[in-house]
């Protein structure tokens, strides 16, 4: 793939999303998104439901705001010719009185609708660059996530995710062990910064058939277990006065 075709048909969902707004402007949502991704949910949320051809892929959008426990219904309200509103529902109910203004809900909804979102627009080849897209997620919806990913990468969508949420990962790793995932459809990368001379070092991991890949790095899920180490420490301390 020439890089110049590359960069154009890139879907990129950057760390910072926004804040949810209470109206969108209307931006062009076919298959090129240029820019950051966010700026062009609502008007394709708007497409999936107008139009009967892409109703599936709305259908599979509210399926998967279910399934993260964040929402059960969603809708895009024109406003006028140049913006639409996107209602969320507030529970479990698929009602659609239920539904309000993306802006009153939870931050988490608003950030995990342009992951959503790419991931289902995405089409068979094409690539989408996710930065921490576990952001304002509980940890049960985290997990969850991984599943959601790995379907989009069945479908033969190239995802590429910048995270720090081992429970991702691990997700990510127990649908290769059951054989949702081939392993070969997964590399981790892993990002050091080289003390002495300040440069980013990169090591590239490799997935077995039981999803291990060896050591994690140092910093990163050693840290939650030495923390954890340390408030038992305490705890013990004193408890027991040791």
């Amino acid at each position: 793939m020439k890089l110049q075709n590359f960069v154009t048909r890139l879907i990129h969902v950057p760390g910072l999303r926004g804040n949810p707004e209470r109206t969108y402007k209307i931006a062009s949502s076919e298959d090129v998104y240029p820019g950051s991704f966010e700026k062009y949910v609502a008007s394709i949320i708007s497409n999936w439901g107008k139009l009967k051809r892409l109703e599936a892929k709305h259908a599979q959008l509210k399926e998967q705001l279910l399934e993260l426990g964040l929402a059960s219904n969603i809708k895009t309200v024109k406003i006028d010719d140049t913006s639409v509103e996107i209602q969320i529902s507030r529970s479990n109910s698929a009602d659609e009185q239920d539904c309000v203004n993306i802006a009153d809900v939870g931050f988490g909804v608003s950030q995990t609708l342009p992951v959503l979102v790419a991931l289902i627009a995405a089409k068979k080849g094409q690539y989408v660059y996710i930065e921490q897209p576990e952001l304002h997620l509980h940890p049960k919806a985290q997990f969850k996530l991984a599943a959601i990913i790995t379907k989009a990468i069945n479908r033969g969508v190239q995802v590429i995710i910048e995270t720090h949420s081992s429970i991702l990962i691990r997700g990510i790793q127990i649908a290769v062990v059951k054989k949702e995932l081939d392993k070969s459809k997964v590399a981790l990368n892993w990002f050091t910064q080289n003390i002495e001379t300040g440069e980013t070092e990169v090591s590239k991991a490799i997935l077995d058939e039981f999803g291990a890949f060896g050591e994690w790095p140092e910093d990163f899920d050693d840290t939650s277990l030495n923390v954890e180490q340390l408030y038992l420490d305490a705890v013990e301390e004193v408890a027991y006065g040791q």
